[in-house]
């Protein structure tokens, strides 16, 4: 299969991308189509990027984004108090567009919140991180939103937010988290289950366009939705409870009588119960809708519905038969259709001009042959390695490029020479990095499976066929002036990987070199054939 590298300048030797409509990214799992990076692949990737952060920039961008939803929620009650004689439903609808402010806020600059999060579970599922190494990332970045809101009630209690609106600022933040209080154990864990749902749609959402203020738009109304209709979300619920708690000891008790909120009603405050009443149900539903009904869901959703015939991850080169009675012809082919992201299979049929007998133009040896003939054993780097580990381990194999496997053999990206040096100059080679393999590896790259034809791999690796042939679909040619045959040949070199991992289920089994085959084409050569 080829598999096109996505994003980021390609490492030496890596190459560009092969032809459009074969490519595919490397991370898919089984099932996964060729094409263009599906939103699974890129949520996905996204989540597999922030479980490779240390844990302590995990944590510092956990506590911002504690303290962007508490914000959120200051934006609320600011919206909404007072407004007891107004429409029920007009008044959180508007306290509702104001809380998405606390979403947007950590999406667009990248922060950690654990609602977010739990779509990690997605790598988890792929076997890029341990169950432990998962509930570790998760426990950081709820512990750290936890620090960012604790740190919110204090700077609005002492900023004295309470009296606002001759106090019912602050009666109302009480009211509001007593509400929260009153709800059944399952009430409170499916309103976590519904909010982080929509949470999840939302961020997943994002992902289908670059643009930030796009971005912050798609965001809106799902927020909007699980604020408006009183679902529970454990992060904000981190701020409100404890805020809520806190009101309730500084408010002058006669100013707290006078809104029916007596010690008995207040006592549903107690840290205990903010927990055991709150916090776990809606903690454990937020888990479930996000990370089981969004993330799994519709990652296995896309997986099951976006091919057809037998789901495979190798994207193969292939000989096909145009026509019953056409000679074969070389083409590069996907092993699957996706429909998600459609190949024209016409236009690929486009790119195959001539229509010759292999037996004229191609030598018979070479046209029998598969990449494990000329299968090298490689050396792999783990994930986890250092980057000058990566470099003493590259220069004893004499090697300038690396894969990187995961315990499983799992091919999981390569790394350069260049990669590796490049990371140690961003810190100054220093003795200590605190970078690793997994931050500077290429995570997408072009790759084989070993029962491929070496004849089309020859193609892919010499010829660039849209350079040599530069038609369009209708026939119509793309090449502006005039250039005979021999000039365009001149011009037609792919900008190709020199060495190829090789994988077979996704298990990296070797290396192939394009010298590799040079060599066997050397030796079924006419003129070594007759020597």
């Amino acid at each position: 299969m080829y598999v096109s590298h996505q994003g980021g300048q390609a490492a030496p030797d890596v190459g560009a991308s092969p032809p459009d409509g074969i490519a595919t990214h490397l991370n898919s799992p089984p099932g996964a189509c060729p094409g263009r990076l599906s939103i699974a692949d890129e949520v996905a990737n996204a989540m597999a990027a922030k479980l490779a952060k240390p844990a302590l920039a995990r944590f510092a961008r956990a506590l911002y984004a504690g303290v962007f939803i508490g914000l959120a929620f200051v934006f609320y009650l600011t919206v909404t108090t007072g407004a007891a004689a107004a429409p029920w439903g007009l008044v959180r609808l508007m306290g509702a567009l104001a809380f998405s402010v606390g979403l947007i806020l950590v999406v667009l600059l990248n922060m950690e919140l654990f609602t977010g999060t739990v779509l990690s579970a997605i790598p988890w599922t792929e076997g890029h991180i341990g169950a432990a190494g998962l509930v570790k990332a998760w426990g950081t970045v709820f512990a750290g939103n936890a620090v960012g809101a604790l740190l919110l009630v204090a700077m609005v209690s002492l900023a004295g937010l309470w009296q606002l609106d001759g106090g019912l600022w602050g009666i109302h933040a009480i009211n509001s988290a007593l509400h929260k209080l009153h709800h059944g154990w399952w009430q409170a864990f499916f309103l976590g289950v519904l909010c982080n749902l929509l949470v999840c749609l939302g961020v997943w959402l994002t992902f289908l366009t670059k643009a930030p203020g796009t971005k912050a738009l798609l965001l809106v109304l799902p927020v909007a939705l699980f604020v408006s209709s009183g679902f529970e979300h454990s992060i904000a619920n981190l701020f409100l409870l404890p805020l809520g708690a806190v009101f309730a000891a500084i408010i002058p008790e006669p100013q707290l009588l006078a809104h029916g909120l007596d010690s008995q009603a207040l006592a549903a405050l107690a840290p205990v119960n903010l927990i055991v009443a709150n916090l776990i149900p809606v903690t454990l539903g937020n888990i479930v809708g996000g990370a089981l009904l969004v993330g799994l869901g519709l990652f296995r959703l896309e997986r099951l519905g976006s091919c057809k015939g037998n789901a495979t991850t190798n994207s193969a080169i292939k000989l096909t038969t145009p026509g019953a009675n056409a000679s074969k012809a070389l083409q590069l082919v996907p092993a699957t259709d996706s429909s998600a992201n459609a190949v024209n299979q016409d236009a690929m049929a486009a790119q195959t001009f001539f229509a010759v007998k292999e037996s004229k133009l191609m030598n018979t040896r070479l046209s029998t042959l598969t990449v494990k003939d000329i299968l090298e054993p490689a050396t792999s780097l783990e994930p986890g390695m250092s980057l000058w580990q990566a470099l003493s381990e590259m220069e004893q194999a004499g090697e300038s490029l690396c894969p990187v496997t995961d315990n499983g053999g799992r091919l999981v990206g390569v790394l350069s020479a260049q990669d590796a040096i490049r990371g140690l100059w961003a810190e100054e080679f220093g003795a200590d990095s605190s970078y690793c393999v997994r931050d500077l590896m290429q995570k997408s790259l072009s790759t084989l499976s070993p029962d491929e034809v070496l004849l089309p791999l020859l193609e892919f690796w010499v010829v660039n066929r849209e350079a040599l042939f530069p038609v369009s679909t209708e026939g119509h040619w793309l090449g502006g002036q005039y250039q005979a045959y021999e000039e365009r040949l001149r011009g037609a070199a792919a900008a190709t990987p020199a060495v190829l991992p090789v994988v077979e289920a996704g298990v990296l089994k070797g290396l192939v070199r394009r010298d590799a085959l040079i060599k066997l084409l050397c030796s079924a050569s006419p003129a070594t054939a007759t020597a």
